[in-house]
């Protein structure tokens, strides 16, 4: 904590909900095997002018958005729906975004003091013990630490939200919110239609459009440009792959033991148990008393003998342990519901507890294993540190190979094929490659989307030989081989996608004819129910929308949307195109706006535009800087932060 802290306060009490409902303590692992992004925590994880997001930064502020989702989503929760969910990149972003935020605090020549956070920390409730005192500093660094903080972490991120308060707030006195733009506002909010509607696919009318040459010419001569292909480019490379070179890498024991003996702070764990359980939820199909005894009779059973994995799988309502037999690992305190936590940590290997309601239900526990607090033992930990240092050293041999190679092939002149295939061949780790033509923002098989290789690769002049690059799979090293100009295709290059690009527009022209059709033929005494029979088509209906929907199964329609709002109840809207679809609707209810309701809400709204305005004047300043101070992502990073199956986007 800050020294003015430690002098003057004896007594430390910390509850730090806020610390442990977000941290979990375990060693960082990688997305795929190695450490996140591959590198070390020294490393800058991107670069903001001159401030660095230090893989550290990353990795312990991941850990706890991960947690957060963990707890939202109970044992339900993967590490791959977080990856799925974008939230690696979200994180990443997010301390970019500190960087810029703290840039800027420097050029508008704002500070905080440490007496400032000292005043902060001391006003936050869940820091004071019964008698508004503080207990045990030893209690504040040991939770800390326990959760994979550092005393200058937790101050440092102090420090960086009252800087974004007062950024904001310096920001926010340029803001004025006029009356216009108040009634506005609440008129969006307010403003509800509902419409039922018949929503007719084009693809019906596929059969009806026949597209003659002449056609398909005319149609690619108004909109060649829409074809054209941008600039590709032919590269050959070296790839040095860490994960290759590790093969010829030995560690000694005495080396290991070293790493283990240096880094103490590493292998210090909490308590922690093992422990495996089975669910009972409570609900309209089951009530509290019902599950307390259907739990009570299965832990008679596995007290006769019964295999407690075995009627896990069975009958557990825990999709996310079930599958292993009722098993939720190692975990600490912090990581369970209290109650749950409580019985378990209350409990020897072998002891079955419960069963004991939670919000989740009613819980039959057994406990497997305990782990005392303290350091990991050696041989406990020696794997670790084993992969931990061969991953360490196969990424420095590799960085240091790419540029040996690179140095090599401008010494001899090496460039023809052949030659850097033989180069290739007599180096362990390395393999040589021949790229398909790409475009800049083109996906490159096997390295990914609008990387730093396709950014050298397009810097690059023909013949030359690259300084090394890193990439997802270690470093490359790259000869530009053909530039390709860019152009507009001959109509026979892209045929197939211009009469695909005809043929939709004229069916969806074809779908909204025969809405406008249909809904001529509502003034002859036809219903909407007469027009969804001869359509045969099924009368939709949406619930209360405004004007950024959505709307029921249209989703975002915004033009939908927008015209109903023009209208009144029992009033006909379209035919209107919608995405492959044509749509005719009528409105059955309308909620309007209230001048005596509106008076009553003005001023609340009025402090919603503004810290909407304040939201968009943030992002503007935001995006600005970012270019500014020219930000820059690590691309190995950025490739394993996306989710499997999917090309990395960024810089």
């Amino acid at each position: 904590m800050l020294k003015v802290f430690r002098d003057n306060l004896k007594y430390l009490s910390w509850v730090l909900w806020l610390v442990i409902a977000v941290f979990i303590l375990f060693v960082f692992q990688s997305f795929g095997g190695a450490k996140i992004g591959g590198s070390t925590a020294s490393d800058a994880a991107a670069t903001v002018g001159s401030y660095k997001v230090t893989y550290g930064d990353f990795e312990r502020t991941y850990r706890q958005a991960e947690e957060n989702l963990r707890r939202a989503y109970g044992q339900q929760f993967t590490p791959e729906m977080a990856r799925q969910t974008g939230l690696p990149m979200q994180v990443l972003d997010s301390l970019v975004n500190d960087k810029i935020m703290l840039a800027e605090a420097d050029r508008m020549g704002i500070r905080v003091a440490d007496e400032e956070i000292r005043r902060y920390i001391l006003g936050l409730p869940v820091f004071l013990d019964a008698e508004g005192g503080f207990v045990g500093e030893e209690t504040y660094r040991q939770i800390l630490r326990s959760n994979g903080l550092t005393i200058d972490d937790f101050e440092a991120s102090v420090r960086q939200d009252l800087l974004n308060r007062r950024v904001e707030s310096v920001l926010s006195q340029n803001l004025f919110v006029t009356d216009e733009e108040v009634e506005q506002a609440y008129r969006e909010r307010v403003e509800r239609a509902k419409i039922r509607f018949l929503q007719l696919p084009s693809e019906r009318f596929a059969a009806n459009v026949s597209l003659a040459p002449e056609e398909v010419e005319a149609f690619f001569d108004t909109r060649s440009e829409d074809y054209r292909i941008p600039e590709k480019r032919v590269v050959e490379y070296l790839l040095i792959d860490p994960g290759l070179l590790q093969e010829s890498l030995e560690i000694p024991d005495e080396e290991i033991r070293a790493y283990y003996d240096q880094r103490p702070d590493e292998f210090t764990q909490d308590e922690q148990v093992q422990a495996r359980h089975i669910l009972l939820r409570v609900g309209a199909d089951r009530s509290a008393e019902e599950a307390e005894s259907e739990l009570t009779q299965v832990r008679q059973q596995v007290a006769a003998g019964a295999d407690f994995a075995v009627l896990a799988g069975e009958i557990s309502e825990d999709p996310g342990s079930k599958i292993r037999g009722g098993d939720l690992g190692f975990f600490g305190r912090g990581q369970m519901v209290p109650e749950f936590e409580q019985a378990a940590f209350s409990a020897q290997p072998g002891d079955l507890v419960g069963p004991i309601r939670s919000d989740f239900g009613y819980h039959l526990i057994q406990v497997l294993d305990r782990q005392e607090a303290g350091l990991l033992p050696f041989d406990d930990a020696r794997e670790r540190v084993r992969s931990q240092m061969l991953g360490d050293r196969s990424r420095t041999l590799a960085e240091s190979k790419a540029s040996e190679l690179a140095d090599r092939i401008r010494a001899e002149g090496l460039s023809d094929p052949a030659a850097l295939q033989a180069l290739a061949d007599g180096e362990s780790g390395v393999t040589f490659h021949t790229s398909d033509p790409f475009g800049r923002d083109d996906n490159v098989p096997g390295i990914g989307r609008a990387t730093a290789f396709s950014v050298t690769a397009f810097e690059l002049e023909t013949g030359n030989i690259s300084d090394p690059v890193r990439v997802s799979r270690g470093w490359a090293v790259i000869a530009l081989r053909d530039v390709q100009q860019p152009r507009v295709p001959e109509l026979n290059e892209v045929r197939i996608e211009v009469e695909m690009a005809l043929g939709t527009e004229r069916q969806l022209e074809l779908a909204r004819e025969r809405l406008v059709a249909a809904r001529e033929a509502l003034a002859d005494e036809k219903t909407f129910e007469d027009l969804a029979t001869e359509l045969n088509l099924e009368i939709e209906e949406s619930t209360l929308f405004g004007s950024g929907g959505p709307v029921g199964s249209l989703g975002q329609a915004t033009a939908v949307a927008a015209a109903a709002l023009e209208l009144e109840t029992g009033d006909l809207g379209g035919p209107l195109v919608h995405e492959a679809s044509a749509v005719l609707f009528e409105v059955t209810e309308r909620q309007r706006f209230d001048h005596n309701e509106f008076a009553a809400a003005k001023e609340q709204t009025r402090a919603t535009v503004r810290e909407q305005k304040l939201n968009l004047m943030l992002g503007s300043l935001l995006s600005q800087r970012r270019e500014e101070l020219n930000v820059r992502y690590d691309s190995q990073l950025l490739e394993s932060l996306e989710p499997a199956g999917e090309p990395a986007t960024g810089t």
